[in-house]
């Protein structure tokens, strides 16, 4: 697993003379009080993720005691919207915001609403960091944040349901379709829970099959406008998408959960696999009460033997970045610089994304369905991140928003890829 070569991370210096974690010289004297307004959606008191950002910022406030945080946390739909009307105007209450790259930080960018980093990230830093895990985060000569993790999307699959349904793990698609149908006749089980009353995981659901029909290279070109959004492989892979729905394989009604309700359900043993990002693996192994006890990772199962098996959906996607209104950019650059590197550092332990900086390693302490995501991704090649991330935001809102509708009866295919096409040839 070479991907996985320990590696000592340099520690940050306890030397530093002045400022913040990063020694810079800050802009308020140590006798001010700064108070930072930090936005982010880690609301899930059970989250590992929200537990590490938690004790994260509790520490660096005892480590900058001139620096107050002050944390404003929204569930992920809600965040999304109330992080575009604050930018609509000057978004004088945000100082750090948790955001996605590229395609959404990207129009924040082009308004010119973001801090870039150059000035505050030093050598010694990018020295931790992952060579090329930066490029979502670059834009021309400027660098506007650092990553976290990267993620993979997978299918978490309940052994125990699959062995009382006699089925295998689906490597194909067929095999998806008849593991589904045999384990609908589980009673109470849903065969595949997809959480897409959150509209992100409908899209992602989309997006897994599009990834097998079209392949990475394809889906990365049409999403930037690079080519046509007309690939047959588009139209399949909606038509996909509605046949498990019309078979009773995706629930009765997909849309009346989102991701909450499903991993719940998932956790007491009434799914048999679950959409969803890496960070599931240290939910499923950090809930005391879950009554799944063998769980199987595996990234979506192929169409066919015309597409690559090693493309995967996702990468490294999100961070924390500055508002270039802030009053004081020296410390909530700081701060973001920080934050990013605890929960990158923390993100094998928690099994929450595979980090993009260097640090020594303890395989005990990581979660152990996070262990075989290690060997899953050391598998894959060319992700390609969800598209909500790369689309801009009003080709992001359609895209979601006809994900949605293959949920329904009646989908309608040609007016989903007609929707798909105009929206994407609208971007900027």
């Amino acid at each position: 697993m070479n991907k996985w070569k320990k590696v000592t991370a340099v520690c940050m210096s306890a030397a530093m003379m002045c400022g913040g974690a990063l020694g810079y010289t800050t802009t308020v004297s140590a006798d001010d009080k700064v108070v930072l307004d930090v936005w982010h959606q880690f609301t899930d008191p059970e989250s590992a993720q929200t537990k590490t950002f938690l004790e994260a910022v509790e520490k660096y406030q005892e480590e900058n005691e001139n620096i107050e945080i002050e944390l404003h946390g929204l569930d992920t739909e809600s965040y999304k919207t109330k992080i575009s009307t604050e930018f609509a105007s000057s978004a004088s209450g945000v100082d750090v915001f948790y955001y996605w790259a590229p395609g959404k930080i990207k129009q924040l960018i082009n308004a010119d609403k973001v801090l870039p980093l150059n000035d505050y990230v030093t050598d010694e830093v990018m020295s931790r960091v992952k060579e090329g895990s930066t490029s979502s985060f670059e834009f021309g000569d400027n660098l506007y944040a650092l990553p976290i993790d990267s993620y993979m999307m997978c299918l978490f699959c309940n052994k125990t349901l699959f062995d009382e349904a006699g089925v295998e793990i689906p490597t194909t698609y067929d095999e998806l379709i008849a593991a589904g149908e045999k384990l609908l006749e589980l009673d109470g089980v849903t065969p595949l829970a997809i959480g897409a009353k959150d509209s992100w995981l409908a899209g992602a659901f989309y997006e897994s099959l599009a990834l097998r029909e079209v392949g990475a290279e394809e889906v990365q070109s049409a999403l930037l406008g690079e080519t046509e959004f007309t690939n047959e492989g588009f139209k399949k892979a909606a038509e996909d998408v509605v046949e498990l729905y019309e078979k009773g394989i995706l629930g009765k009604n997909p849309l009346e959960d989102g991701e909450a309700e499903a991993t719940a359900d998932f956790l007491n043993g009434k799914v048999a696999m679950q959409l969803d990002g890496s960070w599931f693996a240290g939910t499923i192994d950090n809930t005391d009460d879950t009554v799944v006890t063998d769980v199987e990772a595996i990234t979506f199962p192929v169409v066919s033997d015309e597409q690559n098996a090693t493309d995967y959906a996702g990468g490294a996607s999100a961070s924390f970045f500055v508002n270039k209104n802030t009053d004081t950019p020296a410390e909530a650059a700081d701060f973001a610089i920080y934050i990013s590197e605890q929960m990158g550092v923390k993100a094998l332990e928690i099994g929450s994304g595979f980090p993009c900086w260097n640090t020594e390693i303890d395989e005990s302490v990581i979660s152990p369905t996070f262990i075989k995501l290690m060997d899953l991704y050391d598998g894959v090649q060319t992700g390609v991140q969800n598209w909500d991330g790369i689309l801009d935001a009003n080709a992001a809102a359609v895209h979601l928003e006809q994900a949605q509708s293959l949920l329904v009866e009646g989908a309608d295919l040609d007016t989903f890829m007609a929707a798909h096409q105009d929206a994407i040839s609208a971007q900027g």
